[in-house]
């Protein structure tokens, strides 16, 4: 039984059988460049491009030819020409090259490849043009589309952005009108109540303390939505901002909130980040007071803001052992006038987060939230691109 070795030894003419069977155009070159045989494909392609056996056929120089390339794919003559002897000589194993080979009617794309085989002693190089022109325009289409559909977004982005810009001036607009009457209402139920006073019934003072209620919870919105629209077109003084600092002022700010309290406040050595550090605080100081309200219930509370990394960026939490909320509505947390528990039990409107959100977003990170009820929540400020020799302070 002969073994894988054994070559099997076949008539010129089955050999060149074989050639003409393959739909790629082949060309076997001899160790001096010579064609020394091509199959129908091969020739088929030269006559339908205007060559003829004399300048790319059987016994002609292939190397001399690609050298002396002339015509629309001139170009990528030399290259196969050194890609070929490189191959011949042993320098490479095999070598490709896609390049393109347009008619006057239509686009194609070739890519040769050429690879060695030996007969002899003496080394050949086999010479493949394969039409990859499908394959190759299905690539430019895909470009294309990925061009379009990154076009598309860049100009929704900036319709959105203007869109935004436009709606929070109209917010800041509107809500700065909306204060003097409100203010002008809770005067006037004031007065009504202070006049009348002798004439209320029971039945009137709890409809005018609604009244008042009500007109003081639309004053509070006005407030924070005027608070959005500042956060939001305020110009960010960027420069490195100590964040140990800005939670230092924040919880200064919020100690008012704190008297009578008994709060275990633990904080880590926090890194400098780029930003605005008017506009962190207001996120610290948001954090902090949601925080300290929805602990109220805890005789000893625990508040702790600490820092991690994750890969380049500053990952900041700010974490409570209160009421907690329920993950499923996670995602409303972060909604304008969105509110996960009752107004009876934690006084607020739902915007101190939306606040928080677009100032994280303007410096270029993110905000995300854990919790579960009864069992506190987490916050995560995540801060982009921190320098790695940036560490927190001792």
């Amino acid at each position: 039984m002969a073994d894988a070795a054994t070559s099997i030894l076949l008539p010129v003419h089955a050999v060149q059988a074989a050639l003409d069977a393959i739909e790629d155009t082949i060309a076997i070159v001899g160790p001096d460049g010579e064609i020394v045989a091509v199959n129908e494909a091969w020739t088929r392609f030269m006559l339908d491009n205007n060559g003829d056996p004399g300048t790319c056929g059987v016994g002609v120089n292939y190397l001399s030819a690609c050298d002396r390339a002339e015509g629309p794919s001139s170009d990528e003559g030399p290259p196969v020409a050194r890609g070929v002897r490189d191959v011949l000589s042993g320098r490479t194993e095999q070598f490709s090259l896609e390049y393109p080979c347009h008619s006057p009617t239509e686009q194609r794309w070739y890519r040769v490849q050429v690879r060695p085989f030996e007969s002899a002693g003496v080394r050949y190089a086999t010479v493949v043009h394969v039409n990859v022109t499908e394959q190759r325009l299905t690539e430019i289409r895909a470009e294309d589309l990925d061009q379009e559909v990154a076009q598309g977004i860049q100009e929704k982005t900036a319709d959105l952005r203007q869109e935004n810009t436009e709606l929070d001036a109209f917010i800041g607009a509107v809500s700065h009108d909306l204060r003097a009457p409100v203010r002008h209402l809770r005067g006037y139920l004031g007065i009504l109540r202070r006049r009348a006073e002798q004439r209320l019934s029971d039945d009137d003072r709890r409809l005018l303390d609604i009244l008042d209620g009500a007109a003081g919870r639309l004053a509070q919105m006005i407030d924070e939505l005027l608070d959005l629209s500042r956060t939001s077109q305020t110009v960010l003084r960027v420069q490195p901002v100590d964040l140990n600092a800005v939670v230092r002022r924040a919880w200064t700010n919020l100690a008012p909130e704190t008297e009578a309290r008994r709060i275990n406040w633990v904080t880590g050595a926090l890194p400098t980040v780029p930003g605005d550090p008017d506009l962190l605080r207001l996120a610290f100081e948001n954090l902090l007071g949601n925080a300290i309200k929805y602990t109220a219930g805890r005789a000893q509370a625990r508040i702790e803001v600490g820092v991690k990394r994750e890969g380049h960026d500053w990952v900041v939490f700010v974490q409570d052992d209160g009421v907690g909320f329920d993950p499923r509505y996670t995602h409303r947390l972060f909604g304008a006038f969105q509110r996960l528990h009752d107004d009876k039990e934690f006084q607020g409107i739902g915007m101190g987060l939306v606040n928080v959100r677009r100032i994280i977003e303007r410096h270029g990170g993110t905000v995300r939230a854990e919790g579960h009820p009864g069992d506190g929540a987490t916050f995560y400020l995540r801060f982009p691109g921190a320098d790695q020799s940036d560490t927190p302070p001792e």
